[in-house]
């Protein structure tokens, strides 16, 4: 179509060109006689030619325009093909798929015909029951399910002093609308309850010398041994006021306590510092308030006064001044060490705690 249409103007060009060369011609022939004026025939050969030029460029304009709409088309196919393919491709896998589906349910309708069947004979089936063996206890994913269930109808509450039952278990809370609602272990017994558990160690199994995500984060399991994680604390502590409780307790079961009317973490641009720490009251002594201020210290975060990492040489994690006088994330051990799970004032030393449990409860 493209040729034919520059024949069609190659031709029609051409004969104005005949045309208007042979006027001339004829024009001379008759007024021989008289004098010819050679500069206006001149010009209009130019004009002439000026025109046939400019014909001959909007003809390849024209092709060159003819020329890119043919390409376009081109590719058009070639991408319509290609998803024509894939196209033919799906259908073949998803009739291939449909055929599977078919079988498979065929084959289950014949096990449920065949054990309908079986059913149908009550003396096979009744030797089928007693020939069952009774099993112990729940599975373990019976257990797990029955778990989240009762974590679903216990909870989100606000805070473990808005939770209505008033017995100490896991429970889900959240910490404002716009956060997501965690699971938390609330103490609902001592201390007259309504108590938030931010960490607990009573037998060693889990490792708490741990870096600086993971105490962010927090680790363990909350009706086990665990620790809730600095971010968490920050959000609540922060959103609204809450006091302190911290539970110690030796090897030889001496049990002691302290408590602090006010309670506040900040954010992990502050390092997680111990940023307002109450009056004290208890049993215990007051091993805390040398730590306040202080940032939070890890293995992999040195942000204590000491010349050294102090979570490295006591081998925990802490608001470490210089370095302790507590350390209730050091090592699980029954000495007299610094790395161990230590409340110096307890006895006027670094003696290793077996029980540790830390709480915050709204103010």
């Amino acid at each position: 179509m493209r040729s034919h249409v520059l024949s069609v103007a190659l031709c029609w060009s051409w004969t104005l060109l005949f045309v208007l060369v042979a006027g001339s011609n004829e024009t001379a022939t008759v007024s021989a006689p008289q004098t010819v004026d050679t500069s206006s025939s001149g010009y209009g050969f130019e004009m002439i030619m000026a025109k046939l030029d400019y014909l001959q460029y909007k003809l390849l304009e024209m092709d060159f325009v003819m020329k890119e709409h043919s390409e376009g088309i081109a590719q058009n196919q070639a991408h319509l093909e290609k998803v024509f393919g894939s196209m033919l491709w799906a259908i073949s896998r998803l009739d291939q798929a449909v055929g599977n589906n078919l079988t498979a349910l065929q084959a289950q309708s014949w096990r449920i015909l065949s054990r309908q069947t079986v059913c149908a004979n009550h003396e096979q089936m009744r030797n089928e029951i007693f020939s069952l063996a009774p099993k112990q206890g729940l599975a373990p994913n019976a257990r797990t399910l029955f778990d989240l269930q009762g974590m679903r109808h216990k909870g989100p509450f606000e805070s473990c002093r808005d939770e209505p039952s008033k017995m100490s278990g896991k429970y889900l809370l959240r910490a404002g609308n716009d956060v997501e609602p965690f699971p938390a272990y609330c103490e609902q017994t001592k201390f007259g309850g309504g108590w938030l558990v931010i960490q607990h160690r009573f037998k060693g199994a889990l490792d708490f010398f741990r870096n600086w995500t993971e105490y962010r984060d927090g680790f363990g399991s909350i009706d086990q041994e665990f620790w809730i994680g600095l971010e968490r604390l920050h959000q609540l502590t922060s959103a609204k006021p809450y006091q302190l409780l911290i539970e110690v307790e030796d090897f030889a079961g001496d049990y002691r306590y302290a408590r602090y009317k006010e309670f506040e973490i900040g954010s992990e641009a502050e390092m997680y510092s111990l940023k307002k720490l109450g009056a004290y009251s208890g049993t215990g002594g007051d091993s805390l308030t040398y730590h306040k201020g202080h940032k939070f210290t890890t293995m992999d975060r040195d942000n204590d006064g000491a010349p050294t990492n102090c979570a490295v040489t006591c081998e925990g994690a802490w608001w470490y001044n210089n370095c302790h006088h507590s350390n209730l994330n050091g090592r699980f051990m029954n000495a007299v060490d610094v790395k161990s799970i230590s409340w110096y004032h307890f006895k006027s030393s670094h003696l290793g705690m077996a029980y540790t449990r830390m709480m915050i409860k709204e103010v």
